[in-house]
């Protein structure tokens, strides 16, 4: 696949998505979202960006429990696209605000909000760029990177900044990494960055192969969170190439050359790593030592990363033609495969024997299916609501 025809076409998903999402989502109508909307699994309920609010859904049998806002014709906070960071307390997510006038410019928010009084209790609006990716929360701080090259830690209480942002050289697209008192995040830029969580004072930078610029594909750049085993990072770029980096230092222990962009994250299991790359070429990698362990084309185009059952067993892949793909993780082999209407541009999420996929274009917007067979267990909404 032509790699000009790639980076147009994901191009065109994050920019139009994050551009025109405000005036193109509509709850239940004909209208579809030009970007992915994000789903965060805790305990028996999905948390789940909708566009036009953040709908609390029952994982049992996909019923709404409540949504934010109640009534968002009447409230209009913007469209809701990306993941939500749930803890006990807070549930904090990103919108984007049209525009209110002629002269005016869309605002850009981050929201949290209480479980319990499902109130909003403070929003953060000084970035000047969409928000493509959602945040992370630890230590009482919350951490999210912006298109206009800066990443932000709120304090998760408050709202208000706990340090200055701290500045990259292009767009932040990647949900950070928190682990204990470091952020790890990727930026555009062609670096991964490591920070202090609790002043945001920069620790090292890794720097990925290829070139910056403007006006083209940012060839090496990170757009996704990195995945931890032990003391190494697990990262994958735009130049084609995975990395293994020490944690503590930056420093590379490992590469490995791929055909083309990497774009979602890894995922770990025992002594393997997972990797997709954008024209679904599914890689099987040595945690310690990079070699390949097996490989498989799964001839679809695949925006995000991997997904493991929590036996290791299958590896859940979404792409961007409707189907749904689990893999045996020992050799790659197809067990089983669902093709629907619409596009997979997140992550499937995992829960015990349930995988849950958010879809785009679609007649619905999220789905459950038994991690076995593949078989629906729910849709949302349901087919007599699309």
């Amino acid at each position: 696949m032509n790699r000009s025809w790639i980076y147009r076409l994901t191009l065109t998903l994050v920019v139009f998505g994050a551009l025109l999402l405000g005036t193109s989502g509509c709850a239940g109508g004909a209208a579809r979202a030009t970007s992915w909307t994000g789903l965060t699994v805790v305990g028996e309920r999905l948390y789940f960006a909708d566009l036009q609010q953040i709908a609390v859904i029952n994982a049992a049998d996909g019923d709404v429990l409540w949504t934010f806002p109640a009534d968002p014709g009447e409230e209009r906070l913007g469209s809701f696209y990306v993941t939500p960071a749930v803890d006990e307390s807070h549930i904090i997510v990103a919108s984007e605000i049209p525009a209110r006038g002629f002269l005016s410019q869309p605002t850009y928010a981050v929201w949290a909000i209480d479980p319990e009084s499902r109130r909003d209790l403070w929003h953060f609006d000084d970035a000047t760029a969409p928000f493509i990716e959602g945040g992370a929360m630890g230590d009482g701080i919350f951490v999210i990177g912006n298109s206009d090259g800066y990443v932000y830690g709120l304090d998760v209480e408050t709202g208000a900044q706990k340090w200055p942002p701290f500045r990259t050289e292009h767009r932040v697209w990647a949900t950070p990494l928190i682990v204990d008192d470091t952020v790890y995040v990727g930026s555009m830029d062609r670096h991964l960055y490591a920070l202090r969580l609790s002043d945001g004072k920069e620790l090292w930078r890794f720097p990925a192969g290829g070139s910056m610029t403007d006006a083209g594909p940012v060839k090496g750049a990170f757009a996704s969170a990195p995945v931890l085993r032990d003391d190494t990072l697990y990262a994958g770029a735009f130049d084609d190439r995975v990395y293994a980096i020490d944690a503590a230092t930056g420093r590379e222990r490992w590469r490995f050359a791929g055909d083309n962009w990497f774009w979602g994250s890894p995922a770990v299991h025992n002594d393997v790593v997972y990797v997709v790359d954008v024209v679904g070429h599914v890689y099987a990698l040595n945690a310690d030592s990079g070699e390949l362990v097996w490989d498989k084309p799964l001839d679809a185009p695949v925006r995000a990363g991997p997904a493991l059952t929590e036996d290791g067993s299958k590896l859940l892949i979404g792409s961007e033609n409707g189907t749904l793909y689990a893999l045996d993780t020992s050799d790659g082999f197809a067990m089983w495969s669902r093709e629907d209407e619409g596009q997979v541009l997140s992550t499937p999420m995992v829960d015990g024997s349930v995988v849950y996929e958010s879809r785009v274009f679609g007649s619905f917007r999220l789905r459950a299916l038994h991690v076995d067979n593949g078989r629906d267990i729910w849709t949302y909404p349901p087919p007599d609501e699309g």
